[in-house]
């Protein structure tokens, strides 16, 4: 055979090895106000509802991965939520959609079972189990996800057992960055904001204590979030009032670079200020924002002049306007 074709064939078989292929075989239907929500990798996720649970998605992100499933209320509360571990290859979802606990992924990755195992111990037993599993992708997701159940020192033992093929993931990092909150103090209204550097799109570090002099509007979001999608032309619309004046600055909350960078594009390419990626959500907990979005005004001085969360037609403008009375237009 060719070289060139033989090499060319090997590549496309990589390729094909390295997709993971979901195929949903769920039976029932929901009601109206029910659906479920299906995150495949780094895919950002899709809902499904109604009476059709029939689907197939792929993914081709870095193995191994996550299978996340939600069982959603309209409302947005979260009834239940399920995690199966993957590899590349094809995977069948089945169960009924009204029955979590009878949803099941075959074949059944080696990391679901450890999962599985230190999610059912007791605390003492989880704290072991997850420190016998720190060389898997799956020990440190545990260890992450149940970091409060060890003190500072232990979590700092830990983290020198970790394998350095896996010592720059996202979980070693929050790890890290959970550590560091520890010791940091959180905004409070009337006192100097924390500082915080963050990337931002063009690839520069963004310090916020570098920005004394100005006011900054923090504005704090993650890709899909349906109520910054409404915000954004109030957004623009104040931008294009206060931003010879004010810095505006959205703060992503996205696990992945690809999420951040690549979805969404279009979205993103409408917002003209600077943009940065809180990978381990270091901003996001300082500021201790849980609601989405948020948005903080930090005023000249460096401190925190106010914090408001949510959106609602107006809301954005209005309050711009009375936190800057009197400032030139």
């Amino acid at each position: 055979m060719n070289l060139r074709i033989l090499i060319f064939t090997l590549i496309l078989s990589f390729g094909a090895q390295a997709q993971t292929k979901l195929i949903s075989k769920l039976e029932g239907n929901f009601s109206g106000n029910q659906m479920i929500g299906i995150q495949l990798g780094e895919n950002m996720g899709n809902l499904y509802y109604g009476e059709n649970y029939e689907f197939v998605e792929t993914d081709s992100s870095p193995s191994p991965k996550t299978l996340s499933i939600n069982y959603i209320l309209t409302s947005g509360k979260i009834r239940a939520s399920k995690t199966f571990w993957m590899e590349s290859g094809e995977y069948t979802l089945s169960g009924n959609v009204n029955q979590p606990e009878s949803w099941q992924l075959s074949p059944v990755h080696p990391f679901t079972q450890i999962q599985s195992d230190i999610e059912l111990a007791d605390d003492q037993n989880k704290k072991s189990l997850i420190s016998s599993h720190l060389d898997k992708l799956v020990g440190l997701r545990m260890l992450n996800s149940n970091k409060s159940l060890f003190d500072d020192e232990e979590l700092m033992i830990l983290l020198n057992q970790v394998p350095s093929h896996l010592a720059d993931t996202w979980e070693v990092d929050e790890i890290k960055t959970y550590l560091s909150l520890n010791t940091m103090a959180r905004a409070k209204v009337g006192q100097l904001a924390p500082d915080f550097v963050l990337e931002s799109k063009s690839g520069e570090d963004f310090r916020l204590k570098e920005k004394k002099g100005k006011y900054v509007l923090l504005d704090f979001s993650f890709t899909g979030c349906g109520g910054c999608i409404k915000a954004l032309p109030e957004l623009i619309e104040v931008y294009q009032k206060y931003g010879n004046e004010v810095e505006f600055v959205t703060i992503w909350n996205d696990k992945s670079r690809n999420i951040w960078e690549e979805k969404w594009k279009d979205h993103k390419a409408l917002m003209t200020w600077t943009n940065l990626w809180d990978r381990t959500s270091l901003a996001t907990r300082l500021f201790e924002i849980e609601i989405f979005p948020s948005f903080v005004l930090i005023n000249p001085s460096g401190e925190v002049q106010s914090i408001w969360n949510g959106y609602s037609k107006g809301k954005l403008k209005r309050k711009l306007e009375k936190e800057l009375k009197g400032f030139s237009e």
